[in-house]
């Protein structure tokens, strides 16, 4: 009899134990690995592998189209000592570039897989065709693109070791509740309690030099890649003939100092300014004399008038 009263505490709070150990499947789950680190860099790279693939295909049925032409003459420079130089023979494309496609494409699926891969395999292939400057920005933007990822994924594994720590601090604090007069009654007093745990241990994790350095990190990778992509995103537009992000810019800070100097000129404040690049103005001068024994008709009229 004396050991029921225990028996209903410890009751009353499975419900929160079971609440708490949900709560820890979830962080379990939400730290398992992702299949590929970037479907957008997946796409284009995928993409960008075919249009290589395409491109040195031309190479190479050009090349097999002169060799065909060629002839007698083609088989007869083959034989000579000159033509043992890589990529020489005809029908064959550059040596050297066709093999770094050739070993690029034999692993890109297996690339692939990792996280990263496809950004790799974007970094070491060479760029080609009318593309290649195109190529350039866009690598750029999956190499920031995967830095911001890595970065990320770092800033979310520090909040999952928040969280985990913060459940372990939840249940002892209902355990030891539980066991005294005043146990967790609901899930309004539990959740409350969760963000009690979870805000004790973050300013812990907020305090540290570690987690500014990563914030730090974090807020750069972005702002790279923001600038980044709106390089390629200003090249687009220039394809197009459209106002890019950088001209309106300009167009916007002309206008603001437009602005500024209507309202001196309005307030006074760019008189001595507005006097200074005035045209200056003629002095006057006496009339000559000649010009003063000049007389208009209405004035020698007057003049008749007076001596009458």
């Amino acid at each position: 009899m004396g050991d029921s009263p225990a028996k209903d505490a410890a009751s009353d709070t499975s419900w929160a134990q079971l609440w708490i150990e949900q709560q820890r499947a979830l962080l379990e789950q939400a730290a398992q690995p992702g299949k590929a680190a970037s479907e957008q860099v997946n796409v284009l790279a995928s993409q960008w592998a075919e249009l290589g693939k395409s491109y040195l295909g031309g190479l190479m049925q050009l090349a097999q189209s002169r060799g065909a032409a060629a002839g007698d003459g083609a088989a007869a420079q083959s034989k000579s000592p000159s033509a043992g130089a890589p990529g020489n023979a005809p029908g064959q494309p550059p040596g050297e570039m066709f093999d770094t496609w050739k070993a690029a494409w034999s692993n890109a699926m297996s690339q692939a897989a990792a996280p990263g891969g496809w950004t790799d395999l974007l970094n070491r292939t060479p760029p080609l065709g009318l593309f290649r400057e195109h190529t350039e920005a866009w690598r750029a933007v999956a190499a920031a693109r995967a830095d911001m990822e890595r970065l990320e994924q770092e800033l979310a594994a520090v909040l999952r070791r928040v969280q985990s720590e913060a459940l372990v601090l939840l249940a002892e604090r209902v355990k030891a509740r539980a066991g005294g007069a005043d146990p967790v009654q609901g899930f309004r007093e539990l959740y409350d309690l969760w963000v009690e745990c979870s805000e004790q241990v973050f300013s812990t994790v907020a305090h540290s030099s570690a987690y500014a350095h990563l914030q730090g990190e974090l807020g750069n990778a972005s702002m790279r890649l923001r600038a980044r992509m709106q390089k390629v995103i200003e090249q687009g537009l220039k394809q197009f003939d459209l106002p890019t992000r950088s001209e309106l810019n300009s167009l916007h800070q002309q206008v603001r100092l437009l602005k500024q100097k209507l309202a001196a000129l309005e307030t006074g404040a760019g008189e001595p300014t507005a006097t200074a690049t005035a045209e200056p103005i003629a002095p006057r001068t006496k009339p000559s004399k000649a010009a003063a024994k000049r007389k208009t008709p209405a004035a020698a009229r007057q003049s008749r008038k007076r001596t009458r």
